[in-house]
Order: structure tokens, then C-alpha cells, then sequence
């Protein structure tokens, strides 16, 4: 659940926040993120920017492949949107006195609900890293390759969360 009108967190006043992932073939994006107005957007349409055509073949994706009460659900949206998922990972996180955190360097799937306790996880481990160590550069060399090998975990398990979930999806093509 998610805060409704105002802001407000008060039951029965709060809205519900639905995901529904679906694989495409990247040769599809642009028409799927092509908003009403005929621009091609990068990586979403928000709410109200969908083609009328757009919104109308979410709800026959529904009505052909979701359960009733999930497909009452997307029908019950008036406005739906489409976010892109895509990879993002780094070979590198720290660049002289520079280090990348958070999603500036992995960004996982959804799937792995990971990217703010990631983004936070780095954070702490490069203060502990730079604390009573006045020299930066050796501090981020000591810091880097755990936060790597953590950020490439959740980049593997991403994928595989992504490829498991919709391997049984109807007319699916898994990546």
C-alpha cells in the first residue's frame, strides 16, 4: 500500500501500488514507450502519458493472461504506466578519490529488493572504510572489491529472479 490523496496514510484512504512484469524484445520498447504526444520516451511513460492505445492493450495483456482478480485490478487503474527494467553494472566503483554508490553503480531488478539496503550498505561500509585512515585512496582500494563482489551477486541473482519468475509466462522470452 501506498499513501492516497493528500498524502494520506489512513486505512481505507490508501491506495495500492501494483507491479506486473512482463518480458518484451527490445525491438518492441520504442512503441511501448512512445507517450500520447508521439515522443519516444527512454525508459518510461508515466501516469497520463500512455496512448489510449497503450492503455488498451495493458488491459487485453490482462484479460489474457491474468487471474480475475488481478485483471479487475488493472482495469480498475485508469491511468497505468510502463517503466522499463534494465541492467546496470560497473567494472569499477572508486576512481581516484571518487567512489560510486548505490544505484550510480549496480542497479539490480526489482526482483532482488535490494537497491536501497545496497545503496546504504556502501554507504556504511565506506565510512567504516574511511574511518582512522587518512589516506582516501587506499581507504576506497580496501573498500571496493566487496562492495564489487556484492554488486555483481545481486546483478546475477537479478537476472535469474527476472528469468525464473517469467519462465512460465505465456509467450515469454525470458531475459
Amino acid at each position: 500500500m501506498v499513501p492516497g490523496a493528500g498524502e494520506s496514510i489512513a486505512p481505507g484512504e490508501r491506495r495500492y501500488n501494483w507491479v506486473w512484469y512482463r518480458n518484451v524484445e527490445a525491438a518492441k520498447l520504442p512503441a511501448l514507450l512512445t507517450d500520447r504526444e508521439g515522443g519516444v520516451r527512454a525508459s518510461s511513460v508515466p501516469p497520463g502519458m500512455l496512448p489510449d492505445s497503450g492503455r488498451e492493450a495493458v488491459y487485453a495483456a490482462a484479460d489474457r493472461f491474468l487471474p480475475p482478480q488481478f485483471r479487475s485490478l488493472v482495469q480498475a487503474t485508469a491511468e497505468p504506466f510502463i517503466q522499463a527494467i534494465v541492467d546496470l553494472k560497473v567494472p569499477k566503483m572508486a576512481f581516484g578519490r571518487v567512489a560510486l554508490l548505490g544505484d550510480a553503480a549496480f542497479q539490480p531488478r526489482p526482483h532482488t529488493a535490494a537497491s536501497t539496503s545496497k545503496a546504504a550498505g556502501n554507504a556504511l561500509a565506506l565510512a567504516d572504510a574511511l574511518r582512522g585512515n587518512a589516506d582516501v585512496l587506499q581507504a576506497l582500494k580496501k573498500w571496493e572489491p566487496e562492495q564489487l563482489e556484492y554488486g555483481e551477486y545481486l546483478y546475477r541473482s537479478g537476472v535469474e529472479l527476472g528469468r525464473r519468475s517469467q519462465s512460465a509466462y505465456p509467450g515469454s522470452t525470458p531475459t
